[in-house]
């Protein structure tokens, strides 16, 4: 627990210091930010789900959430890059073989090694964890072709958890899962996807073209790749990405709460914009909102953690709470910065736009709304 905390100390100093002065200009330029991660490695964050065992923290959600909050308030797409890091390495932790673990996990808990993920397929939607792709039998090994439409860090990551459907897959959900080293042969970046948000996260298409794998790199038993993705991958996925809204929204209210106090106008008689009464209207909304998002992570959290039967619902559903959450929050902060916000300046304009991303970005809102819909009413999901 000590080391927990010092770790989570360590990531709370290096996004106040290191990420958040650097996302305007990451932001701006769309670069990468391998300085960011650098600087997280060498705290031992990147290795914050990774067990001691392996040279890690030994981690769980709870920890993985309150780093990923914090990243956020700083950084955005530095965030985003640590949660697909944080599903991979714990993928494999979960369900890899000692050997893929002794090969990947060591480097990861240095800081040396990034991981990702590279599940969604143009054909599959917002229904990540069911791709259309499907192995072909090589002697011994396999052949993996699949058209992967937004990859985190790519071409910036050192391995990728490929999803596909194994050989001669019986259905959609007759999946494995594989490691692919970067560098691979057949495994291609194809150019760069200009998202309106997370504009440093590397996020793009990447094309894997007969990319050979063996056994050794499956992570799992054969066609257990769906279960893995729904006991494994989505709730990290989920209440990671949750957590990040939940900082970008943190971010955006303290932003904009100290803007309005230091605000004056001289016709005014030299009053601030928070004496306005609609302007203390719209920040209790934002308030209550956003504690009201933060108290429903706390509950999911506390409910995975626990093995509830029934966190499977709140799992789904946070992810869609937390991020239009994040949305309004935003939204009511930029209409109180007016002109000051819409002009690029303080950085709230870029958690506007980084606000964006988590509700589109698979299994979308509307999909998740689905799901817990069905699941409230005794309907199967699949």
């Amino acid at each position: 627990m000590a080391e927990i905390e010092a770790v989570l100390a360590a990531n709370e100093k290096a996004s106040r210091e290191v990420l958040a002065p650097r996302a305007d200009e990451i932001d701006q330029t769309r670069r990468f930010p391998r300085e960011n991660l650098k600087a997280l490695g060498a705290a031992g964050i990147l290795g914050l789900l990774i067990p001691q065992q392996f040279g890690g923290t030994g981690g769980t959600i709870p920890d993985m959430a309150r780093a990923l909050e914090m990243e956020a308030r700083g950084c955005a797409s530095t965030a985003m890059v640590t949660l697909m890091h944080y599903c991979a390495m714990a993928t494999i932790a979960a369900k890899g073989s000692d050997e893929l673990k002794k090969s990947v996990l060591p480097g990861a808990a240095r800081g040396e090694h990034l991981g990702t993920l590279a599940f969604s397929e143009a054909g599959s939607g917002g229904h990540f964890y069911m791709p259309v792709s499907e192995a072909r039998q090589n002697g011994s090994g396999k052949l993996l072709s699949a058209n992967k439409s937004f990859v985190t860090s790519a071409g910036e990551a050192d391995s990728y958890v490929v999803s596909t459907r194994r050989a001669g897959a019986s259905g959609p959900t007759d999946v494995n899962l594989y490691l692919v080293p970067k560098g691979a042969g057949g495994f291609t970046v194809r150019g760069k996807f200009e998202g309106l948000g997370l504009a440093g996260n590397a996020s793009a298409p990447a094309t894997l073209s007969d990319v050979s794998v063996d056994d050794k790199a499956r992570i799992g038993d054969e066609g257990s790749g769906f279960p893995t993705m729904l006991e494994v991958v989505l709730p990290h996925f989920q209440i990671g990405v949750a957590s990040i809204s939940i900082g970008i929204a943190s971010a955006a209210f303290d932003l904009i709460t100290t803007r309005v106090r230091e605000r004056k106008y001289e016709q005014a008689g030299g009053a601030a914009l928070a004496s306005i009464p609609r302007v203390q209207f719209l920040v209790a909304e934002m308030a209550i909102e956003l504690n009201a998002a933060k108290a429903y992570l706390n509950e999911t959290i506390g409910k995975a953690m626990a093995g509830d039967p029934a966190a499977m619902i709140d799992v789904l559903g946070v992810k869609a709470k937390a991020s239009e959450s994040c949305l309004g929050i935003v939204s009511r902060a930029m209409t109180l910065g007016g002109g000051w916000a819409f002009g690029k300046r303080g950085g709230l304009e870029r958690m506007f736009r980084d606000a964006q991303a988590a509700a589109v970005m698979a299994p979308a809102s509307d999909v998740l709304k689905d799901f817990v819909g069905k699941a409230s009413l005794g309907i199967p999901l699949f």
